[in-house]
């Protein structure tokens, strides 16, 4: 009975360990499914966090503040960048704000722009250059915090603070003109403060001194420029009058004027000087014949009458004196006037040809006038 009575306890005993192993089974699988979807969820709402969280952070990076301003840039809409230059360019009373704004547009147009993070910058001041493609930075973007917006997950908020764009006023106006002159850059009339220097005395001085002064060159220079200048001149007389510039020296010249009032009838003595000096000098006029073109007490003369070769001289017959011209002319003044005086001597000579020899006399000559009348200064030989 006992043995029957212990079997039955045994069997009792194991029917309870199975059923406490199938509730723990049971609840052992339903913890992992508690725990597995619990992970799943949490992993979903986190990937959802870091991608809304990740697509803010970039939403909030500088960077695009300061590509949309690039756009303008690429854009080349100047008005916008002249607007929000932080300083605007200096210029010079010769320009105004329309150049600056011309080299604006001529400094972006056709280009394309990148914008880069400059060496400067930092996580609480950001800063970026504006590029072309080829590496030239013309502006700089200096960003601040916008704290009239309020971003997710406390990032910051950008908007443009300052924009600095690189302007270089280059260009140059060298101007050499006489000092007698008027000089204009732009219509603006350049005075003593523009003198690079003092005024150059003319060493043409030589050829009209005691009696007149040729005018020295004044070298003028204004800097600071946007654009290249216009550069004009009046001469003494208050005429507009010609100014050359050469590329390769970048100057401007402001040349004498060669026309005058009063030309026809100078250019008529000059001739007859020319011819009286070359028949002096053939022995073909007298002694005193060129005492009335030059002034009283001339040393040009006395050099003239003791040149021996004078004496020296071809025997020759009759002389002829033929196309006379002026080939050149400059006046420096009312009463100072260069001309180049060409006549032909036609001189029948006792051996040779019978043809008669042409004999050129090209002379320099520096004419001055005293008291309303005019003399030969000097020559230049």
């Amino acid at each position: 009975m006992k043995s029957s009575a212990n079997r039955q306890e045994s069997n009792s005993t194991k029917e309870n360990g199975k059923s406490k192993l199938n509730y723990f089974l049971i609840f052992l699988i339903c913890w992992l499914v508690v725990v597995t979807g619990f992970i799943a969820w949490f992993l979903i709402r986190f990937n959802d966090f870091a991608a809304k969280y990740e697509e803010q952070y970039q939403a909030s990076l500088p960077i695009h503040t300061a590509e949309a301003v690039t756009k303008h840039f690429n854009d080349h809409d100047v008005e916008y960048i002249w607007n929000n230059m932080a300083e605007k360019p200096e210029v010079t009373v010769f320009e105004d704000e329309t150049t600056v704004k011309k080299y604006v547009t001529n400094l972006i147009a056709d280009k394309s722009f990148v914008c880069a993070e400059a060496e400067s910058s930092t996580d609480s001041d950001p800063e970026f250059y504006v590029k072309t493609s080829d590496g030239l930075v013309v502006a700089k973007i200096l960003l601040a915090e916008d704290k009239s917006k309020e971003l997710p997950y406390g990032f910051k908020a950008w908007k443009e603070g300052k924009l600095e764009f690189y302007t270089a006023a280059t260009e140059v106006a060298t101007v050499k003109a006489p000092a007698t002159y008027k000089v204009f850059v732009n219509g603006k009339e350049l005075n003593d403060s523009h003198l690079a220097g003092d005024v150059a005395e003319s060493e043409l001085n030589q050829y009209v001194t005691p009696y007149a002064e040729i005018p020295g060159t004044a070298t003028y220079q204004v800097t600071g420029l946007y654009d290249k200048p216009v550069v004009t001149a009046k001469d003494y007389t208050g005429h507009e009058c010609e100014c050359v510039y050469d590329e390769n020296t970048d100057t401007y010249t402001v040349e004498f004027i060669k026309d005058f009032e009063g030309k026809d009838e100078l250019s008529e003595f000059a001739i007859k000087f020319a011819s009286t000096f070359a028949n002096y000098i053939s022995q073909d006029a007298g002694a005193t014949a060129l005492d009335k073109y030059f002034p009283s007490g001339s040393k040009q003369l006395s050099y003239i009458k003791r040149n021996s070769s004078r004496q020296l001289y071809t025997k020759h017959g009759k002389v002829e004196i033929k196309n006379g011209e002026i080939k050149d002319i400059t006046v420096f003044s009312d009463d100072v006037v260069y001309m180049e005086v060409y006549v032909e001597q036609h001189m029948q000579m006792y051996f040779g040809s019978k043809e008669p020899e042409v004999i050129k006399t090209d002379a320099h000559v520096y004419f001055v006038k005293i008291k309303g009348k005019w003399y030969v200064g000097g020559i230049q030989y």
